[in-house]
């Protein structure tokens, strides 16, 4: 048992109120007396400290020089011991578009390091971004790769990460089978977003009714807000689905992310990396979806000069919406802890400091600098 005492821990309801937090067989506790707890050594004192959720990253390609497409099971388990020390302790490994035997291999690897027992970030579920995508709207993925969706694919994945794994899917929803696709795949265990796609809003608001709930790193690589055709960007703003943010200022200008802010309101944005191996590693060149990629002042590009990914931590996102926004620490947390938790079907897991979920929690300073870091009650991290 370990109690974090005198701190001011988020509420469920998105509200800091000073108390204790126990710990107890990797569960929380709250309101409980910790004074009474006999070994003294397992009270930490959190006066000062803001006790929050941990955070949740469900669209990442790779950090700390590893990349998810071809990483070991130890390599990404030494990535999510680096998430984990930057505050996340829940994540979703994400692919790219590539032949459907290495997506397979990776889905394996992955798999494997979520059995592995060590102290580090969750493995959650399994994002597949690529190759069911729009060649227009392709980004930096390969466009000899991109074919239209899979149904018997989706199945083989689905056999290959098991039942524990959560399984997202990014697609375009105008190309051919998309429709079919979205249809089958929301109602047999998977969740669809919507990307890379240069689909109109009569597209959108159709794959929408057909089950996709969330959209791909809004406003990059989908067709843009027009105002006699909302586009995909603008059926995404005005719809109630979630929207995936990367918010490096640098994907999205901070006045626009401030304008999603406004419209879409604490509840449906969800922060993400998008990160690469780059990650916590420094500028440099790199290797990233099968070409050479150049980090220079944090900005990772390839070759042709399209965006590549980010170089940034959860926790670095949450403060820059903050910056960007002038939104609260309380609201700029559930935007990376509850909403991508409650996306992805573990909220009533973890994603919240609530009376029998997981304990995955982290502390900060005033000074928003991380002190703690607890991964499923086990002390990953402390300054």
């Amino acid at each position: 048992m370990i109690a974090l005492q005198n701190g001011c821990y988020l509420t469920p309801d998105g509200k800091f109120t000073k108390g204790d937090v126990i710990i107890e067989n990797s569960k929380l506790k709250l309101d409980h007396v910790s004074e009474t707890l006999t070994n003294k050594e397992d009270c930490l004192d959190m006066e000062g400290l803001f006790v929050l959720p941990g955070l949740i990253d469900v669209h990442i390609h790779g950090a700390a020089g590893h990349d998810v497409m071809n990483s070991t099971p130890g390599q990404i388990k030494e990535m999510a011991g680096f998430l984990a020390r930057n505050g996340v302790t829940s994540f979703v490994p994400t692919t790219m578009t590539a032949a459907a035997q290495s997506i397979k291999a990776a889905l394996g690897n992955i798999k494997k390091a979520s059995e592995m027992d060590s102290i580090a970030a969750t493995i959650a579920g399994v994002h597949i971004e690529g190759p069911y995508i729009n060649a227009l709207q392709r980004g930096c993925h390969n466009p000899a790769l991109i074919k239209p969706p899979d149904i018997e694919e989706f199945y083989s994945f689905r056999k290959i990460i098991g039942d524990d794994l959560k399984l997202r899917i990014t697609v375009a929803p105008e190309v051919e089978g998309a429709m079919e696709y979205i249809k089958e795949v929301s109602v047999n265990g998977g969740s669809i977003s919507l990307g890379h796609t240069d689909a109109d809003s009569k597209i959108i608001l159709e794959a929408v009714k057909n089950g996709a709930v969330s959209f791909t790193h809004l406003f990059n690589a989908m067709k843009g807000l027009h105002h006699r055709e909302p586009g995909t960007a603008g059926a995404a703003l005005a719809g109630d689905s979630y929207v995936e943010l990367i918010c490096d200022g640098i994907h999205v200008h901070p006045d626009i992310i401030n304008l999603v802010y406004k419209i879409k309101g604490t509840d449906k944005i969800i922060l993400i990396t998008d990160s690469i191996p780059a990650a916590g590693m420094g500028d440099g060149e790199y290797r990233f979806g099968g070409y050479k990629v150049l980090v220079s002042e944090g900005q990772a590009r390839n070759g042709n000069g399209a965006l590549a990914g980010s170089t940034i931590t959860l926790w670095q996102a949450v403060k820059n919406i903050m910056g960007f926004t002038g939104a609260s620490l309380e609201a700029a947390v559930r935007m990376a802890s509850i909403n991508p938790a409650r996306l992805i079907g573990l909220d009533n897991i973890t994603g919240s400091i609530e009376e029998g979920k997981r304990a995955d929690l982290f502390a900060v300073n005033k000074n928003l600098d991380i002190v703690y870091v607890f991964c499923k009650g086990r002390m990953v991290y402390k300054k």
